[in-house]
């Protein structure tokens, strides 16, 4: 059974699984490609979500390097 788009003023809320007939009684589209959140415009479904930010953390500084340095060789003589 194919994947059957819910959709709700032009964004697909819900993907299910359905035969055609039940589908098409209930204005479901055939889902070919595209998710929950994606738009539907003109026939066609559009990925219109937003691309999330990357969010580089910023490096560490010599202090906080050598400090991490520390409780490694500290770790490290325990084992010893």
């Amino acid at each position: 059974m194919p994947n059957y788009a819910v959709i709700e003023n032009g964004k697909v809320i819900n993907i299910v699984v359905a035969e055609a007939d039940y589908a098409s009684t209930q204005g479901w589209v055939e889902l070919i490609s595209g998710g929950i959140d994606w738009d539907y415009v003109n026939g066609q479904f559009v990925d219109n979500r937003p691309v999330p930010e990357m969010v580089t953390p910023p490096a560490p500084t010599k202090e906080e390097l050598l400090a991490q340095l520390n409780a490694l060789q500290v770790q490290i003589h325990a084992l010893e």
